[in-house]
Order: structure tokens, then C-alpha cells, then sequence
């Protein structure tokens, strides 16, 4: 039997390069003038798409390229290899590579 089920469409449009640098130093818990930069690269490479900035902020903590210090209780970041970083940019591929990341079983 097929049952009929009603879904709700809803629509996010990107966020604002302020909210963005708002978000980044919310969630590495710096004042938005020491994060400038950073949030600046990451708005041009998301374009302010939600999920792709926390993706990609996800990404870069498990490659090492952002990095919280022990010793100084501060996050640290390499800005050069943030720019050089690549995104995925399709939802899709982005989900797609996230499901293959699940353990089997």
C-alpha cells in the first residue's frame, strides 16, 4: 500500500557575512575581531549556505587545520591552508560523502 504524506517545503536562503562571523565566533568562543579573517574565508567559500559553514568548520577541525590549544584555552587556525581548502558545494555530495562516513552494521 502506498500512503499519501504531506511534506512541508522550507526554503533557507544563505546567511549574512555578519551572521557568519557571528556563528564562527559564537562557536570558537573569540570576539568577532580576531576571527575577521577567518570568517571572512569562510563566507567567500560557503557564500553564507548554513550548512556548508558548519561543514566546512566540522572539516576543518578533523583535518587539523583548526585547532584548539591545551595551553593557551584558545582556537587556532592555519589561514593559508583554510583558503587553500577546498569545499563541496552540491548538498548531495556533501550528504553522500557524510552517509559514507558511518560505520557499517
Amino acid at each position: 500500500k502506498r500512503k499519501e504524506i504531506t511534506t512541508t517545503d522550507i526554503n533557507v536562503g544563505c546567511i549574512s557575512r555578519r551572521d557568519v562571523s557571528e556563528l564562527i565566533s559564537d562557536t570558537i568562543n573569540l570576539p568577532q575581531h580576531l576571527t575577521k579573517s577567518f570568517s571572512d574565508i569562510i563566507y567567500k567559500k560557503t557564500g553564507g549556505n548554513a550548512l556548508f559553514v558548519t561543514q566546512f568548520l566540522q572539516s576543518l577541525w578533523n583535518e587539523g587545520v583548526l585547532l584548539f590549544s591545551l595551553e593557551t584555552n584558545i582556537w587556532t587556525w592555519d589561514a593559508s591552508a583554510v583558503d587553500a581548502k577546498e569545499i563541496i558545494d552540491d548538498v548531495g555530495v556533501l550528504m553522500g560523502k557524510k552517509i559514507n562516513q558511518l560505520p557499517i552494521g
